[in-house]
């Protein structure tokens, strides 16, 4: 597991230096290009986002936070966000219903902390002012507390199919330290009472938190497969972002370090195979499931090419080839949609990578689903040592199945270096054959 490859360094950006500069856009306003432009990308998928970004407070891992969550705030930013629809439907208004919508998203900061009706009526909007397919996926982002079985219920009715739980841990002294407020026990309840609104619900699992021993993330995984009813989950490694809480938690010694290269490697390999064993699929690269109808699929959306509406503050999206981001400053984004504005902080240009061909598509097509390509879709001149490097692979225990088979799939190790194993497969593939 830790052996096959030497570790490769992983290290945070600052938030303001996680992206090349995108050049500004000088196409005119967003009324100006916006029906042009949403027709345009009649082909690709369609998604609407919705930014809330409030938190009751900052926990200690995430570079998310902006703003603190009050007493009054639900009904005056869900005000604001039915201005922002109603105001750019009117824009599409000639077009809109053209499209058919794949996905809605209520990401954060903590959507969950809107009130319920408030919540409601922000997803019956949407419904009422797009055309949103019959099969599309409606997600809420939250967190277990302040998320009752009566607000599920109710954005459920409205329309919601899908919540999605930043659990990070289930150990209830790993959350305190994290800054969730629940306890294991809570946060089961929760999640049982959400999955019986009949929503699919999703949670976040993290491996290579300070404190977390392999001992707790096996009970950790045991507890969530035994004991709650959820549909899926996504497992990330954590990243520590430079002048996080965390990061001075840990300079302070109020925190034990992060856990080494060989340690969470080992944290990795149990989560996995306790994964499988509590009845998990390995569906997509981040994410697992235990039901067929979990999809994940605004995940899977946003990493492609998909058009994307942004609502709400600090939110992003795109038009084709045109990046929009609202205000990230509230009191701007308030002025911007009470005069009536797309409450754009950013439009830029954004374009649109050359789509993928050969053996570099067939790549991405195959570690979509936790393979790599049958040896049949490699090039002809790269068969023979394609087949010795599959054959080496897989007597190093990062590959099982046939070398001529419909494509070897990754085992636990394997996986757990798939990102290296492309880099040297697309590596492999463009260095010239010998004459």
């Amino acid at each position: 597991m830790t052996m096959a490859f030497e570790e490769e360094k992983k290290t945070m950006p600052p938030m303001a230096g996680m992206r090349r500069e995108p050049s500004p856009w000088n196409g005119g306003t967003f009324a100006e290009f916006a029906p042009q432009a949403f027709m345009a990308g009649q082909q690709r998928p369609l998604a609407l986002y919705v930014h809330v970004p409030f938190c009751h407070h900052h926990c200690t891992f995430c570079p998310f936070y902006i703003n603190q969550t009050k007493k009054d705030f639900s009904a005056k930013y869900t005000a604001l966000l039915l201005k922002e629809i109603a105001d750019t439907a009117e824009v599409l208004k000639d077009v809109a219903h053209k499209r058919k919508v794949d996905v809605i998203y209520f990401g954060g900061g903590t959507p969950t902390d809107l009130e319920k009706d408030d919540m409601a009526s922000v997803i019956r909007s949407l419904f009422d002012h797009f055309d949103i397919s019959p099969d599309a996926e409606v997600t809420v982002e939250g967190r277990n507390t302040g998320f009752t079985a009566e607000k599920g219920q109710a954005w459920v009715t409205a329309g919601a199919n899908r919540f999605s739980i930043g659990l990070q841990a289930a150990n209830t002294q790993l959350r305190k330290k994290l800054g969730r407020l629940a306890s294991r026990e809570e946060a089961g309840a929760t999640l049982n009472e959400l999955a019986d609104t009949g929503a699919s619900v999703v949670i976040d699992l993290l491996y290579g938190l300070p404190g977390q021993t392999e001992e707790i993330l096996i009970e950790d995984v045991r507890y969530i497969s035994e004991q709650t009813r959820i549909a899926g989950l996504d497992l990330y490694e954590l990243r520590m972002f430079p002048g996080s809480p965390l990061e001075k938690a840990i300079e302070r010694g109020k925190m034990p370090a992060i856990p080494e290269f060989p340690e969470k490697a080992r944290l990795f390999g149990a989560a996995y195979k306790n994964l499988i064993a509590g009845g998990f699929d390995h569906f997509s690269p981040r994410h697992w499931r235990r039901t067929p109808n979990e999809r994940s699929l605004y995940n899977r959306l946003a990493g492609e090419q998909t058009d994307m509406i942004p609502f709400g503050s600090a939110a992003g999206g795109r038009l084709g080839t045109i990046g929009l981001s609202t205000a990230r400053d509230i009191k701007s984004y308030t002025e911007m949609v009470e005069r009536g504005e797309k409450p754009l902080g950013r439009i830029t240009e954004a374009p649109l990578a050359v789509e993928k061909t050969g053996f570099d598509k067939e790549l991405d097509m195959a570690f979509e689903t936790i393979r790599v390509p049958a040896i049949d879709k490699w090039p002809d001149s790269l068969r023979e040592s394609g087949s010795l490097l599959l054959a080496q692979w897989k007597k190093a225990g990062l590959l099982e199945g046939d070398v001529d088979g419909p494509g070897m799939g990754f085992t636990c190790a394997g996986f757990y270096w798939s990102s290296r194993m492309k880099k040297l497969l697309l590596e492999f593939a463009a260095e010239p054959v010998p004459a």
